[in-house]
């Protein structure tokens, strides 16, 4: 039963892993625009830029004086039950 709840943790990760990647445009992580488009095409949602930005504030990585969403924080923390972004998505 153990080996059950693991394999599907593993393949919800790299599912999480493919979505980040198929979005990810630089080395630094997902930018605002990505995540704009992330939401429009993945989840067919639309957010103003207000909670855009608050979610780049929260949970984003400040690089270079713009926010990002690292890989680390997009697989651990966007989609986590209690307080993640994503978190009834997946």
């Amino acid at each position: 039963m153990k080996s059950l709840k693991k394999s599907k943790s593993k393949s919800k990760k790299n599912k999480l892993n493919k979505l980040f990647n198929k979005y990810c445009k630089n080395k630094k992580g997902l930018s605002k625009r990505d995540i704009k488009k992330l939401i429009r095409e993945e989840y067919k949602d639309n957010h103003s830029n207000n909670i855009i930005i608050s979610l780049m504030n929260i949970w984003g990585v400040k690089i270079d004086g713009k926010y990002y969403i690292t890989k680390k924080i997009f697989t651990e923390k966007l989609y986590t039950k209690p307080d993640g972004f994503f978190r009834d998505k997946y």
